[in-house]
């Protein structure tokens, strides 16, 4: 399993409370799950990919209903868009553009800076 596996994984078991599909052999199924492919669709087996809008905006959902979106955003601010916004020549009033994605880019670092904001650490 490769790193970028493992804070995909860290994010659907322990953030989203998801199952994390693996293929794997067993009596009646071939993934982690246990269910059989031939039941349902393709996507039943299938991992969120961290990626896009809509997994992003499903991991700020999670902090927000849990109550945590003022800490989050906070050490967010102060630890990882000040020395951003430092290095890119960018205005500190721009943090939610940034935080948001509002260019329509760079969601994978925003669902794994939310991985380390719940504890996931990257083996070095």
């Amino acid at each position: 399993m490769t790193e970028e596996t493992n804070w995909k994984q860290f994010l659907t078991e322990n953030v989203l409370h998801e199952v994390w599909h693996e293929p794997r052999i067993t009596e009646n199924s071939r993934c982690s799950c246990g269910r059989p492919y031939h039941l349902g669709t393709p996507y039943d087996h299938c991992n969120r990919r961290y990626d896009n809008e809509l997994d992003m905006m499903e991991l700020y959902r999670h902090i927000y209903k849990y109550m945590e979106w003022s800490l989050f955003a906070s050490k967010t601010y102060a630890r990882v868009f000040v020395p951003y916004c430092n290095e890119e020549d960018i205005f500190p009033n721009d943090f939610m553009a940034w935080l948001f994605c509002l260019d329509g880019a760079d969601y994978e670092s925003k669902c794994k800076m939310i991985a380390e904001f719940y504890g996931y650490e990257e083996k070095k």
